[in-house]
């Protein structure tokens, strides 16, 4: 779930909006410290920005271990401890009440950083949408297309083995999942699966269908039909 409270410090502050900052905190899932690895427990995390120059990574951390504040990235992080959550299951998507399912993959690819730019013309924000927008998902609804990858790029590669689906995104992450027979039969016979991305909505155990659709009803879901390889 979205981060309740967090340090921040005045420098960021200064130089990221209040509505950003909320964008922000939406965004990141309290798990592990970024620093250290080990796991925030009950503590207020610590809001810490790198600055990449033309992009953002908002973190969270012990305060004890990185202290809240504005850091100038001079080398590209290698995310040691970014943790990630998804699930892999059936989906209705017929509107009419037709039996029309999907295989559907959800996951939300870092929980405790998110990233932001400046490319929506409202000073700095989030980019989630914008980054998996340029990779060919769309949002829940007329955009979407079924059954088909719409992007010039090569789309992320599915695989499946006996009942998990693996998932290379390239740089974006690589991820996992399991799924009960039903799914995995309905994936086999589409030849794909839809994979859907959230910083938003993190899929855990309980999550299911109906959180699927309104998180996406809200826009906070990025779907594509990507083919099994």
């Amino acid at each position: 779930m979205a981060v309740a409270e967090l340090y921040i410090a005045d420098d960021i502050r200064s130089r990221v909006s209040a509505e950003a900052l909320k964008q922000v905190a939406a965004n990141l899932h309290q798990r592990d410290c970024q620093a250290c690895g080990k796991p925030i427990g009950g503590q207020t995390p610590a809001l810490s920005i790198d600055d990449g120059g033309t992009f953002l990574t908002a973190m969270i951390n012990h305060q004890s271990c990185r202290p809240t504040g504005w850091y100038e990235l001079t080398t590209v992080a290698a995310a040691a401890h970014l943790s990630w959550t998804s699930r892999f299951f059936t989906l209705q998507m017929s509107e009419d009440g037709s039996a029309d399912p999907r295989a559907v993959f959800i996951v939300c690819p870092h929980l405790e950083a998110v990233h932001l730019d400046q490319e929506g013309g409202d000073g700095w924000t989030v980019n989630t949408e914008r980054f998996w927008r340029a990779r060919g998902l769309r949002p829940m609804g007329r955009e979407l297309i079924l059954d088909k990858w719409v992007a010039d790029q090569a789309p992320p590669v599915a695989r499946l083995t006996g009942s998990t689906v693996r998932i290379d995104a390239g740089l974006a992450g690589r991820w996992s999942s399991s799924a009960d027979l039903e799914t995995i039969k309905v994936c086999r016979k589409r030849g794909g699966l839809l994979l859907g991305v959230s910083t938003v909505f993190e899929p855990v155990a309980s999550a299911g269908p109906r959180d699927v659709l309104r998180y996406g009803a809200a826009g906070h879901l990025f779907l594509g039909w990507v083919p099994l390889a």
